[in-house]
């Protein structure tokens, strides 16, 4: 499945994106969105995380984001809710294919027109948690 988004505008990627709250992050869940349940076999509906080291996996792949430059157009994989320690919430989409070799796109809901690419090695890293069931 090739994730779909067109990045209008300058080529290539930003700076560093400071994407998350400074904030311990209690749990994230993972629902299933449009072109996730148009695969053929998607990997859930629903998934909440709350194992220490996958929290920190996420946590990791998105501190190594970088603000992507342009207008974006592109379909949902999958919403994410991050929960804080301080009872708050944050909401994104992020695409993860479940090709190796490719990046993932993560836009926080708040501001849908910016989008942050997330490097090829911590996006094999979600894939893996993601997708595991069907790998």
């Amino acid at each position: 499945m090739a994730i779909l988004f067109i990045v209008m505008g300058s080529a290539g990627c930003g700076s560093k994106a400071e994407v998350v709250k400074d904030q311990a992050i209690t749990s994230i869940t993972l629902v299933c969105a449009d072109l996730c349940k148009e695969l053929s076999d998607p990997p859930f509906n629903q998934k909440v995380i709350t194992e220490v080291e996958e929290l920190k996996t996420f946590k990791h792949a998105i501190d190594k984001a970088k603000i992507m430059q342009g207008d974006l157009d592109y379909g949902v994989v999958f919403l994410m809710s991050i929960s804080y320690s301080d009872h708050t919430q944050q909401e994104f989409v992020l695409n993860v294919d479940n090709e190796d070799g490719r990046t993932a796109l993560l836009v926080d809901r708040a501001d849908s027109g910016q989008g942050y690419e997330i490097p090829p090695e911590p996006t094999s890293a979600l894939r893996k948690m993601i997708y595991a069931r069907s790998q």
